[in-house]
């Protein structure tokens, strides 16, 4: 038996195995690559190892494409078939079952799994990291909030990752609206470690919010090295800072990046990629610039990767893609394929509930505006305009959504509705121009 850095028990094929796991961990909470390779000839051995198989097995969950999270449950399965006959400590047994969860499509299960391990050990990193994402996932903003607030008594500074735990609770509190207390936070957590790219995107979340575009695009110039190296989240990065120009119309400055930093050339072609660039050309659709061929281009990166439902955000990020290509056979196919989905699975798992109540409206409204008619689109958003976020993401993720909502109803002359949702997005989001 081993321990990790905060002093958790557990079991490990040696100390050099055990001390890699921290490694990992470490490369967790930056968003970087390669984050399980230092696991890897333990996890190829199938050696018994239960907390790296569990990291391994959460990161086919967080992928969000179905084929990747079904390979990974595979080798899951295989682990604790081969781990038979061993004994577990109870964090291990519960990570394996979070894990188990997970790639079973039960997100909320494996939330709840999270929150009881984080309740018995307050300084695992993994359970609060892993679970700070699948709370994203859900659009559970008070958990993301919660999860952390409820751990920090327990971190002090002195705890290597005590910075990244910071940048977790900063992201919490943006999404729960308390924007300038997240920027204090965040901030802190960005100068304790500069290298905290979580840290610098909550950060970039609360100048968004507040229409503060000025601030938002000197903080990221003033910590350019910090957040434009080899990271996880680079593209998403760009993705904020191009929300910033578009409240100044500097359209080809937006372009410029796309083309450089969220086309699908440039990119992991994987779907939390993707949805940067299909969210950010529909915000230039809206607007009236021509950005069909791009469109185009990124719909075809998009079409192998959907035959596997496993996150609604994801369809509606992929329909809007094909929409705005004017692809809307492929379009209609999709909606289809998660409509035979939901209706085969019974609605038994979180994303297929999310699919049947909010994902395939969403789709069929985005397909609805595609032929021109905005009536219907709007009919489809404007009752689901306050449950959009249990399709997950963050706040300003979905305010594309919310455009289209008040650009249908414009288009519709449903001015009253029209008048109300621009009302309602100023009081929200002051400052912004859409």
């Amino acid at each position: 038996m081993f321990k990790d850095l905060n002093g958790l028990e557990i079991h490990a094929p040696g100390a050099a195995m055990a001390a890699q796991l921290d490694t990992a961990v470490d490369r967790l909470v930056h968003f970087e690559y390669e984050i399980t390779d230092p696991l890897a000839a333990a996890l190829d051995a199938f050696e018994f190892f239960p907390m790296a198989h569990a990291l391994h097995a959460y990161l086919g969950g967080l992928s969000t494409e179905g084929r990747l999270a079904r390979k990974h449950a595979e080798v899951l399965a295989k682990f604790l078939s081969r781990a038979d006959g061993h004994e577990l400590t109870p964090r291990e047994n519960g990570h394996l079952q979070a894990a188990n969860s997970l790639l079973a499509g039960h997100f909320s299960a494996a939330a709840r799994t999270l929150a009881d391990i984080s309740l018995s050990y307050p300084r695992d990193t993994i359970a609060l990291a892993i679970g700070h994402q699948v709370d994203y996932l859900l659009g559970e903003k008070a958990a993301l909030r919660d999860r952390i607030g409820a751990a920090l008594p327990f971190w002090t500074d002195h705890n290597l990752h005590y910075p990244a735990l910071l940048a977790m609770y900063a992201f919490g509190l943006e999404e729960n609206g308390r924007l300038t207390q997240a920027e204090e936070i965040g901030s802190r957590a960005a100068d304790m470690d500069p290298a905290n790219v979580w840290a610098i995107h909550a950060v970039a979340h609360t100048f968004e919010m507040r229409g503060l575009f000025d601030q938002g695009v000197r903080w990221f110039d003033s910590r350019r090295d910090s957040w434009t190296g080899r990271n996880q989240l680079l593209c998403h990065l760009w993705w904020h800072y191009c929300l910033y120009l578009l409240e100044y119309n500097d359209i080809q400055g937006v372009l410029d990046i796309y083309d450089q930093s969220m086309a699908p050339d440039v990119i992991d072609q994987v779907p939390a990629k993707l949805v940067n660039g299909s969210s950010m050309l529909w915000r230039l659709h809206l607007r009236g610039t021509d950005v069909r061929q791009r469109f185009t281009d990124l719909a075809q990166v998009w079409l192998p990767r959907m035959d596997e439902p496993w996150l609604a955000f994801n369809d509606v990020h992929a329909v809007m893609c094909y929409v705005g290509a004017d692809d809307l056979r492929s379009a209609i196919a999709l909606i289809a394929d998660r409509e035979k989905y939901v209706n085969i699975t019974g609605r038994s798992t979180d994303n297929s509930v999310i699919t049947a109540e909010v994902g395939l409206p969403v789709c069929k409204a985005l397909l609805a505006f595609g032929r021109g008619c905005h009536a219907g689109a709007f009919e489809l958003l404007y009752p689901l305009r306050r449950a959009i976020e249990r399709c997950g993401g963050s706040a300003a993720q979905r305010d594309v959504i919310q455009q289209t909502l008040v650009e249908a109803a414009t288009r519709s002359g449903q001015w009253p509705q029209a008048r109300e949702l621009a009302d309602e997005r100023l009081a929200a989001r002051p400052g912004h121009r859409f």
